[in-house]
């Protein structure tokens, strides 16, 4: 019976480990699985998501290209005391700009053993609808941006992989 126990955790250790890969950015400070079949995204496509600039320092892609999480550092603080006025600062300014906004949530959470801003919108491209997971939070008198995005018609595929993702955000 113990064998068959230790043959069985086995098969989910190793079916977990072949599902996420983990991530790291400020020499491991930043640290997250991202899901396994997730690979950095070409410069050449990174050119096309971001060609008004801004590019993230970091852009891991579906084998399709249309969902990704993109992550980077911001010369900007953001202390724990901001959180919430940064969220709602965002939501105004997304409002604003982003075409086809449609806010779907926008409140803090804790993650990392930290307060979070974790806003929850549609977007439009040129060609399609785009669900986004934007997550910022302060990280060492910067600012630490995720944001995990897809086309409506992926999310359904991805959603729980990127959310499972959220969860294993490690900051030390």
């Amino acid at each position: 019976m113990n064998k068959i126990l230790v043959a069985l955790f086995c098969a989910f250790a190793l079916t977990f480990m072949a599902q996420a890969k983990t991530v790291s950015m400020h020499n491991g400070g930043i640290s997250f699985d991202a899901p396994a079949s997730f690979v950095p995204m070409p410069p050449e496509y990174i050119k096309i998501k971001y060609p008004r600039g801004n590019v993230p320092a970091n852009v891991l892609t579906s084998d399709s290209t249309e969902t990704t999480i993109a992550f980077d550092l911001r010369a900007k603080d953001l202390p724990q005391s901001q959180i919430e006025a940064t969220g709602k600062a965002f939501e105004t300014a997304f409002k604003k700009v982003v075409g086809g906004f449609i806010l779907k949530s926008n409140k803090t959470v804790q993650l990392a053993g930290q307060k979070w801003m974790q806003l929850e919108f549609i977007s439009n491209t040129i060609d399609s609808e785009v669900y986004n997971i934007m997550l910022i939070t302060g990280y060492k008198g910067q600012m630490l941006v995720f944001n995990l995005n897809s086309t409506l018609e992926e999310f359904k595929k991805y959603e729980p992989a990127l959310r499972k993702s959220i969860k294993t955000i490690v900051l030390k």
